[in-house]
């Protein structure tokens, strides 16, 4: 007898089952027995080429939700014989772990609600949890349990609250943007008005004076030849090179 790569074989006989599994290999067997094989390699839900299986599960508030996840699972080739006795053929595992899957999903998503959806990850590893732990089950007779498959990987795909949630949502975002962009915007006009009040309360006559002055002081060095000179009676130009020519001028005409 050949157990093929990837297999675990189970032999059993006239109602018994044989406890020690078969591994891949030429295996030599009584001619009265038969041998059960099951997978050893991951399995995937859903199988490639299957739809994707839409979960319908309810949250913390029982509102329904629809998810979306895929799952890599494996049994251990140690446990094939308990599995067999207990559970069956390999048909017969694949639809234990399918209802371990949707249960554990179901299980996972009531522990949260509906404002807990943005949290993935989290959501994420709590169904699988629940998955792993479902896949441990008990024997119909005297025994421990026992693990019929491991969670070897887990994805949450999707999440899909109600219509009326994600509406709901998608209004309560679009009034919070709204009610920042009207904070930004009295924000803006407080900071404008504060610096309308202090540009009032620094430009007075005193100050003014004093940044004339200031500036009087600066055109001892400067090259600039115009100077405005404030008066009560208006703010008149002085153009110091036009003076400076006009003195040369004078001088010139007295000699």
């Amino acid at each position: 007898m050949v157990i093929d790569a990837g297999q675990v074989g189970v032999r059993h006989a006239f109602g018994k089952v044989d406890p020690v599994a078969l591994p891949a290999g030429v295996r030599l067997v009584t001619p009265w027995s038969d041998i059960e094989r099951f997978s050893t390699r991951e399995e995937q839900f859903p199988r490639g080429g299957d739809q994707a299986e839409h979960i319908s599960a309810l949250s913390k508030e029982q509102m329904g939700m629809q998810v979306d996840v895929a799952v890599r699972w494996q049994i251990d080739p140690a446990q094939a014989p308990k599995i067999f006795r207990e559970l069956g053929g390999q048909e017969q595992i694949e639809s234990v772990v399918l209802n371990a899957i949707r249960n554990g999903v179901r299980d996972g998503m009531v522990q949260y609600s509906i404002n807990d959806i943005a949290q993935r990850n989290v959501i994420a590893s709590k169904m699988e949890t629940e998955v792993d732990s479902a896949l441990v089950t008990e024997p119909r007779g005297a025994g421990e349990p026992f693990r019929i498959a491991s969670v070897t990987a887990f994805f949450l795909r999707d999440l899909q609250p109600p219509p009326q949630v994600v509406k709901a949502i998608n209004n309560k975002i679009a009034q919070e943007q709204q009610i920042a962009t009207e904070r930004h915007r009295v924000e803006v006009a407080r900071l404008q008005a504060e610096q309308q009040r202090l540009l009032n309360q620094t430009l007075t006559a005193e100050a003014l004076t004093k940044q004339y002055l200031e500036v009087l002081h600066d055109l001892r060095t400067s090259s600039n030849v115009v100077l405005i000179v404030p008066t009560e009676g208006g703010m008149p130009v002085l153009d110091i090179g036009a003076l400076r020519r006009i003195l040369s001028g004078s001088k010139r005409c007295s000699r």
